[in-house]
């Protein structure tokens, strides 16, 4: 038994805990590397899918700009 600051009593388990029933073992790892791999594998795809998008977001502001400067490059037909 142990005192503890405020005057109660601890009372400590006697028994001890076998470490091989508490860990996860082969199982936790495996599950926590396929977790791991799969939020690698998405943050890939979704780098790619991103740079396609701003991609094709360039290249519309471009032929934007290119049909503007034809516009204003032709005269006004009356």
């Amino acid at each position: 038994m142990a005192r503890t600051p405020c005057g109660g009593t601890v009372l400590f388990a006697e028994e001890t805990i076998d470490p091989q029933l508490v860990s996860p073992g082969v199982v936790g790892f495996v599950a926590t590397a396929f977790v791991a791999i799969l939020t690698v594998l998405l943050l890939l795809d979704m780098v790619r899918r991103m740079r396609k998008v701003n991609m094709r977001a360039d290249i519309q502001e471009k032929l934007d700009a290119e049909e503007a400067a034809e516009a204003q490059a032709k005269p006004a037909q009356p």
